[in-house]
């Protein structure tokens, strides 16, 4: 088993190490997506936490944005999070729905917009 995570943990790094040239001149939602995914695959959750680590990594990106853009975004993301939060209210999850629902309906906002 530590054999096949250290495998992959090589290739990891030497895939971002080939990579860094052409992320230094992607913009920061692209920036932020791919280091989310990153982390989302470290965590272990596999193609999920990927996918989820990219939305929530661009999002934040997104949010990050200087001029209209970033002001667009945020005003994305506050209504994505109450529309989130209302929604993983009402699924029956309680609390931990409603975070849950604030985070990836904040980061889908703040890319939609």
């Amino acid at each position: 088993m530590r054999k096949g995570i250290s495998r992959t943990l090589l290739v990891l790094l030497t895939s971002v190490t080939l990579a860094m040239p052409a992320v230094a001149h992607a913009s920061k939602v692209s920036r932020g997506a791919i280091l989310g995914a990153g982390v989302g695959l470290l965590t272990g959750n596999g193609l999920k936490g990927a996918i989820g680590g990219a939305v929530v990594g661009g999002g934040l990106g997104a949010v990050g944005q200087k001029g209209y853009k970033g002001h667009k975004a945020r005003q994305g993301a506050k209504t994505g999070a109450v529309l989130g939060a209302g929604l993983g209210l009402l699924s029956g999850n309680g609390i931990e729905g409603a975070l849950k629902g604030a985070v990836i309906g904040g980061a889908g906002g703040a890319l939609l917009n």
